[in-house]
């Protein structure tokens, strides 16, 4: 069965807009803690939160099948219980995200920038067929990005040693990705605010799976198919009930 294509995150065309987007959604969106534990406003560091106790709609643009959907929507609904947001299933394209559902590619706009989509395009794929063991984990990965959360690999406490030419190697002849791909997805460590990080957590739904083969030395990250404890202890800090 083949391995299904790694998530890519969709970027803002403009990183300001995307800022304007999340503090007018959510001002706390703006506040990152600098050195001094003062707070600081800094583009280059917001999150994209959505405001707490919301409804956020979810749409299915041209679903492939009604199975298709409610598989979906059963492993969307295992983030329910950690979130303050009331998930709304509508039908139609008049979702706050957008889901289509076209093999092969798994991608999400990270939670507000889904607002800088045009109506009727989608904000998220989800590209893994229903049939593979790997459905439910793509579809709670790619939901976790859609409600905010970023690659838990790129955490600046992660320290993966990765063998970096064995990797760029591996994701071009698997997956065509270039090398500023690879960088942007897999390298590139987070600035997170200090008032929304939980420690590394390799256990996360958020995390690639690493194989030893892709690092320096004997350290490997298993492919995570379900919510951790720590995804949850942090969305209830960002989404407290």
């Amino acid at each position: 069965m083949l391995h299904p294509h790694p998530c890519k995150i969709m970027e803002p065309v403009d990183i300001q807009t995307s800022y304007e987007a999340a503090i007018t959604e959510n001002p706390d969106n703006g506040n990152t803690v600098a050195g001094g534990g003062r707070k600081k406003r800094g583009v280059s560091t917001h999150s994209k939160f959505w405001a707490s106790n919301r409804t956020l709609k979810v749409a299915f643009l041209n679903p492939p099948s009604d199975i298709h959907r409610e598989t979906a929507i059963k492993a969307i609904k295992s983030w329910q219980p950690s979130i303050n947001l009331k998930l709304e299933f509508v039908s139609g394209s008049e979702g706050d995200i957008r889901i289509t559902m076209e093999a092969p590619l798994n991608y999400s706009a990270i939670g507000t920038d889904a607002t800088l989509r045009a109506p009727g395009e989608n904000t998220m794929n989800i590209g893994t067929s229903p049939n593979h063991p790997w459905f439910e984990a793509a579809v709670l990965h790619e939901f976790g990005h859609a409600l905010g959360l970023e690659h838990e690999h790129q955490h600046p406490k992660a320290n993966i040693p990765w063998n970096k030419p064995v990797v760029y190697a591996h994701y071009w002849t698997a997956f065509q990705w270039s090398k500023e791909e690879v960088d942007h997805n897999l390298f590139q460590s987070l600035e997170i605010s200090a008032v929304r990080t939980t420690p590394y957590d390799p256990t996360s739904i958020m995390h690639y799976p690493v194989p030893n083969e892709l690092t320096i030395g004997d350290w490997s990250v298993q492919k995570n198919i379900s919510v951790s404890q720590n995804d949850r202890r942090l969305m209830r800090k960002i989404y407290p009930k």
